[in-house]
C-alpha cells in the first residue's frame, strides 16, 4: 500500500505539472518537480519492459502521458546509432569529447550494467558483435594505484606516505580517498589493504610508534643500570626484598617473565651480561 500511495503521489505531481505547463513532458531535471522528471522516465523504461501495472498505465493513458522512449533509452536505436559510428570510422571508441555526447554516455552506461551483472547476455553479445571493450578501467586505476602503493613499501619499508616520502602526488591523493572512504571499500579490497600493513589510522599509529620509542627508550635506561649493577656486584640476579634496587629488581623479573616477547636485539644486549646464565643470587659484600 506504502508503494502505491508513493505512485499516486507522483501521478498528482504530473498532474498538477500539466495543469501549470500545459504538457506532461517533464524534464529530468526540473528544479520545481525535483523527482518527477525521474520519475516519468522510470514510466517510460517500465512501460517498455511491458512490466507496468494495467491500472497504473490506464491512469496514465487518461492523462495523454508520452510512453516514447527519449533516444538514450531506446536500446535499439542507440545500438543502431552505435553501428553506425563503427561503419563511418571503422571502430568504437567513442571518446568523450565526440559530438554526439548522448551515444558516449549511452556506451559509458551500457559497461556499468555490464559491470554490475545488469546487462542482459543478448545485449551484450550485439555490443561484443561490435568490438566493444567493456573493460572497467576504474577497476584498473585502483589496481594500478594499488601496485604504486606496493612499490612504496618495498623502497621505503614503511606505509608512512606522505610528500616527505614521495612526489607522487597521485598516490598521496589516493591513500586520503582510501583512508576517507575506509567503511565504504569493498571485503576484497580491504584485506589486500590490510595484508600490506595499510595504516588506516596515521594519528593513531604516530601515537603507537612514539609509545614504542619512550618505552624502548626508557628499557635502555633500565639495561644501563643492570650493566653497571653487574659491573659492581658481579651478577644481574637482583633479589626482589632488595630495599636499594626494589625497582630495577622488578624490571629484571619482568625481563625474564617476558623473555619470549622480547626484540632480537634486547636479548642481545641481556646475552652480553649473562643475564641469562645468572640464574642464582650471589652474596654482594658489605
Amino acid at each position: 500500500m506504502l508503494l502505491e500511495s508513493r505512485w499516486l503521489s507522483m501521478f498528482l505531481d504530473l498532474l498538477d505539472f500539466k495543469e501549470k505547463y500545459g504538457h506532461i513532458d517533464v524534464p529530468a531535471k526540473f528544479k520545481e518537480y525535483r523527482t518527477l522528471g525521474y520519475w516519468v522516465r522510470r514510466q517510460r523504461l517500465v512501460f517498455a519492459e511491458s512490466k507496468m501495472d494495467p491500472f497504473r498505465e490506464r491512469l496514465l493513458k487518461l492523462a495523454g502521458f508520452n510512453f516514447r522512449l527519449m533516444d538514450f533509452h531506446d536500446w535499439g536505436k542507440m545500438h543502431q546509432k552505435l553501428e553506425e559510428f563503427k561503419n563511418e570510422f571503422g571502430h568504437v571508441h567513442i571518446k568523450e569529447n565526440y559530438k554526439d555526447s548522448q551515444l558516449h554516455n549511452w556506451l559509458v552506461y551500457q559497461r556499468k550494467l555490464y559491470w554490475r551483472n545488469k546487462l542482459p547476455k543478448q545485449k551484450l553479445d550485439k555490443l561484443k558483435k561490435l568490438g566493444v571493450n567493456m573493460q572497467n578501467k576504474t577497476l584498473n586505476r585502483w589496481e594500478n594505484k594499488f601496485n604504486r602503493l606496493l612499490k612504496f613499501k618495498k623502497r621505503n619499508r614503511h606505509m608512512h606516505v606522505s610528500a616527505s616520502y614521495t612526489r607522487d602526488v597521485e598516490l598521496i591523493s589516493f591513500v586520503k580517498v582510501l583512508r576517507r572512504n575506509k567503511n565504504k571499500i569493498t571485503a576484497e579490497r580491504r584485506k589486500l589493504l590490510d595484508d600490506i600493513g595499510f595504516i588506516w589510522e596515521p594519528g593513531k599509529e604516530l601515537s603507537v610508534i612514539l609509545n614504542r620509542q619512550r618505552a624502548d627508550k626508557a628499557w635502555l635506561i633500565r639495561f644501563d643500570e643492570l650493566k653497571s649493577y653487574k659491573e659492581q656486584f658481579g651478577t644481574t640476579h637482583i633479589l626482589t626484598t632488595s630495599k636499594t634496587h626494589h625497582s630495577l629488581a622488578d624490571w629484571v623479573s619482568k625481563q625474564r617473565c617476558n623473555i619470549e616477547i622480547l626484540t632480537p636485539d634486547k636479548l642481545d644486549k641481556l646475552k652480553e651480561i649473562d643475564f641469562f646464565k645468572d640464574n642464582q643470587p650471589r652474596k654482594i659484600k658489605k
